[in-house]
C-alpha cells in the first residue's frame, strides 16, 4: 500500500526527513567578548597592582581633597576621619588578600581573552572565573569599608561602599560577555568543542626463523 504526493510515490513505511541546515559559526561574537575580557583584566590588573604598592587607600592630598568635597556637601569628615577609615580598611583581613584575588582574577581574565580569541571554548569557563573572582572581591570589600566607616556619616560610608559595588557590577558585565558566546548558536558554532581521538598503535610482531 502506498500514497502518492504529487508525483512522487512513497512507500507507507518511508519517513520524510527535513534536511539539516548547518549553522555558520559567527567568530565575531567570540572576538568582541575576548575583547572586553581582555580590557576588564588590564584594569583589575592595575587595581591589583595598587593594591600590592601601596599600603594605604587614601594619599594626605587624597583626604584633604575627600574632606572638603564632603564639608561642602554638609557632611561633617575630617581629614583624621578618612585617615581611621583608612588605616581600618587597610589592615582589615580583606586588605591582606584583596591583592592576591585581584591577581587572580586578573590571570582568569587574561587566559579567557587569549583562549576565546584562539577559538578554545575553555576560555569561557576561565573568563567567568576571573568574573567571578572580581565580584566577589568586590561585594567583600563593601562589607569591609562599612565596618571600616562605622565612625563616619552615612552619606560617607555609603558612598565608599557604593564605589565597591560599582565595581562588582562591572565583574557581572564580564561575567555576561564570557557567556556570550554560548547564548547563539552562531557563537557556539564558532567555538567547536575539542575531542580527545584515543589512537592505538598497534607494532607488528616480526618472528625470526
Amino acid at each position: 500500500m502506498s500514497d502518492e504526493i504529487g508525483s512522487v510515490m512513497m512507500d507507507v513505511e518511508e519517513v520524510l526527513v527535513m534536511p539539516e541546515i548547518p549553522i555558520r559559526p559567527n567568530h565575531s561574537i567570540p572576538t568582541v567578548a575576548a575583547i572586553i575580557l581582555l580590557l576588564g583584566a588590564a584594569m583589575v590588573g592595575f587595581a591589583a597592582y595598587g593594591s600590592f604598592m601601596s599600603d594605604e587607600l587614601f594619599t594626605e592630598a587624597d583626604e584633604t581633597q575627600l574632606a572638603k568635597q564632603f564639608t561642602e556637601s554638609e557632611a561633617n569628615v575630617t581629614q583624621e576621619d578618612l585617615a581611621q577609615y583608612d588605616d581600618h580598611f587597610s589592615n582589615s583581613t580583606y586588605g591582606n588578600w584583596s591583592g592576591i584575588i585581584l591577581l587572580l582574577s586578573t590571570g582568569s581574565l587574561l587566559a579567557g581573552g587569549v583562549l576565546l580569541l584562539r577559538g578554545n571554548r575553555r576560555g569561557i569557563h576561565c573568563g567567568a572565573l576571573g568574573a567571578l573572582l572580581l565580584i566577589s572581591v568586590n561585594l567583600w570589600a563593601g562589607s569591609a569599608s562599612n565596618e571600616a566607616a562605622t565612625h563616619l556619616p552615612e552619606i560617607a560610608s555609603l558612598t565608599f561602599a557604593t564605589m565597591y559595588y560599582i565595581y562588582a557590577c562591572c565583574g557581572f558585565f564580564c561575567l555576561t560577555s564570557a557567556v556570550i558566546p554560548m547564548l547563539f548558536s552562531s557563537g557556539r558554532a564558532a567555538l567547536p568543542q575539542t575531542s580527545t581521538n584515543l589512537v592505538s598503535f598497534t607494532q607488528p610482531i616480526s618472528e625470526e626463523e
